[in-house]
């Protein structure tokens, strides 16, 4: 399996570098001014850059450090002397995954000049020289392309033939060499606000920070409400292997992780190569959220022991079990999707990271969530004593099972619900389940302990449950508050009423967000039931949409993916009239980040 494993690896970086290297080229050629030259004469070549869609140059003068400016050189032709080259001035444009550039798009068109010594031979001659230029799409730079050939064939006449203009479409754009920008542009920055689109690559300075970062959010994905009932689970099963051969429940331990590293690396690919999916959009597909709450409730019933008749030894072979290698890779793969919509604070600036650094150093670099996340789970494999704090044996033991069944059942409940019902008020559906899991915790407490400590215990666990998880559910519904988020003036985003929005001369602020996304709705549950939000937001005249991913949405998938290339949620975009590049904020904020933005404007 390792070696499989290995060459899989391989062949992604291969076809990875290989499509950077179709996608990180021109097409250059080169043309005279003239249709032959003469001993004496003064000439210009033109070297024309054709840049395909959506890609741009950088142009001669770069404004990031790191990236390669386009130099265009002559060579050294017997009988020529090349002058200095002419470049266009560069367009300032912000992209995405690379902030503020200064870059060539399009056809583009550098002119060498030269001149023909008075002694140069007649005949056939070929006018060469190089270029050095670094092609980008909006958020990944490819492989910059040195010392390229170009080259013109002509001819070299006697003094006094007659010669003619050529090209001169192209000519009519030479002048002299204009001036190179004087400072670097600038991007727009709010003090106390989290990394913006175009600041992200600031923020990850060097590749050893940003997978340090990447591992540990990682690590923080363990502690995801829909992951969490995993460790101990796993935590039991490594235990139970450990007692018959220690070295298998290592073993385990390297599949699961490999599994679950899987999935982190395929989504890598698809997301930061090919492009087919944003992060976490998956959740927003009806067929792929279904198929985990039946994958979930499945686990939760068995876990009860509602069925225990037992199928054919293959169907078990294909099932998450934790004593099978194909079982622990499928736990591990769940695991990891379990996880995805809930993208912790550190993901959506990494993955801006990696989107704009070449696959091969981006792919790896969110792997690395994958290992982060899966380093827990190796640790028990390793040290399976560390179940033993677990129940394993008893009607506490039996409790225990149930009470992770249930977590499991919430979690389903979770992404059910948030895919039926609308807006925030899916969170009353997973307040009911948890009122019902509470309920079964008192239940069970009575009938298997006689003592009052344990019922105590289990009562002040079920009202802490319920409790917190209803106190959640009516902030983020606005219940007691006196604002709700249908009377807080939330339109649902189209791009109709968008540009009619900007068409009047209004700021707009756009919301990215989905019952999905554990993170989106910490913002929905403390920025936007803050009133002082709204009385800045009403003040200030702004056009509210909000741009939910709980299903498909085309059209909103459209502007996130302009704005935020890998497509992360959270993300809220501040547009002001009359500029064209909105503020972003991503991942989580607080109330006074988003006040400061709106203070801010004019």
């Amino acid at each position: 399996m390792r070696c499989i494993w290995t060459f899989l690896w391989v062949m992604v970086c291969f076809s990875t570098i290989a499509l950077g290297q179709a996608r990180g080229k021109a097409d250059v050629s080169a043309v005279l001014n003239v249709s032959a030259l003469r001993p004496g004469d003064h000439a210009v070549v033109a070297v024309v850059v054709d840049i395909g869609p959506g890609l741009h140059a950088q142009s001669h003068w770069p404004t990031k450090e790191g990236f390669i400016g386009m130099e265009v050189k002559g060579g050294e032709t017997e009988g020529t002397i090349y002058s200095q080259t002419v470049y266009p001035p560069g367009k300032d444009e912000i992209y995405a995954g690379l902030g503020q550039l200064n870059v060539y798009e399009g056809k583009t068109v550098v002119y060498v000049p030269l001149e023909i010594k008075p002694d140069a031979k007649t005949g056939e001659m070929e006018l060469a020289g190089t270029i050095t230029y670094q092609i980008c799409d909006d958020r990944v730079c490819y492989m910059p392309q040195r010392e390229k050939h170009w080259g013109v064939k002509t001819q070299v006449l006697a003094a006094g033939s007659a010669v003619t203009p050529n090209a001169a479409d192209i000519f009519a754009g030479y002048h002299a060499e204009p001036t190179p920008p004087t400072s670097k542009p600038t991007t727009q920055v709010v003090e106390e606000t989290p990394p913006t689109i175009s600041e992200v690559d600031e923020g990850f300075q060097s590749a050893w920070a940003a997978f340090g970062a990447a591992f540990l959010a990682g690590l923080l994905f363990n502690v995801m409400p829909c992951v969490l009932p995993v460790l101990p689970l796993k935590a039991i099963g490594f235990y139970e292997v450990s007692q018959h051969q220690r070295a298998k429940s290592v073993a385990f331990g390297l599949v699961f992780s490999l599994g679950l590293i899987s999935v982190f690396a395929i989504l890598a690919v698809l997301v930061l190569v090919l492009r087919v999916v944003s992060w976490g959009g998956l959740f927003s597909h009806g067929w792929f959220v279904w198929t985990i709450v039946i994958i979930l409730m499945g686990m939760a019933l068995g876990l009860m022991d509602v069925f225990t008749f037992q199928l054919p030894t293959a169907v078990y072979n294909v099932t998450p079990r934790h004593d099978t290698y194909v079982g622990n890779f499928l736990f591990g793969g769940l695991t990891a999707i379990l996880a995805t919509p809930c993208t912790a604070p550190l993901l959506p600036p990494l993955l801006i990271w990696a989107a704009s650094r070449s696959a091969y150093i981006g792919v790896p670099a969110v792997v690395m969530v994958g290992v982060g996340m899966a380093s827990p789970y190796m640790i028990l494999s390793a040290f399976p004593e560390v179940a033993r704090r677990f129940p394993r044996a008893g009607a506490g033991a039996e409790l225990f099972k149930q009470m992770m069944a249930w977590m499991l059942l919430v979690a389903a409940v979770y992404f059910g619900a948030g895919r039926l019902i609308e807006g925030p008020g899916f969170w009353w559906a997973v307040t009911a389940a948890v009122a019902a899991a509470s309920l079964f915790l008192i239940g069970r407490t009575v009938q298997i302990y006689k003592g009052a400590g344990a019922l105590a215990l289990a009562s002040v666990l079920a009202v802490s449950m319920v409790g917190g998880t209803a106190w959640w559910s009516a902030r983020l519904t606005g219940l007691g508050a006196g604002q709700s988020a249908e009377m807080a003036g939330w339109q649902a985003y189209s791009k109709d009423a968008f540009a009619a929005a900007q068409k009047q001369g209004k700021p707009v602020l756009v919301k990215f967000t989905a019952n999905w996304c554990g993170t989106c709705q910490t913002i929905e549950g403390t920025v936007f039931t803050d009133p002082t939000v709204w009385d800045q937001l009403h003040q200030k005249n702004v056009v509210t949409f909000k741009a939910d991913f709980s299903s498909d949405n085309p059209e909103a998938q459209e502007l996130l993916l302009s704005l935020n290339p890998s497509g992360g949620i959270p993300l809220t975009a501040i547009y002001e009239p009359g500029k064209e590049k909105p503020i972003t904020i991503g991942s989580v904020y607080t109330s006074g980040t988003l006040l400061n933005i709106l203070k801010n404007m004019k």
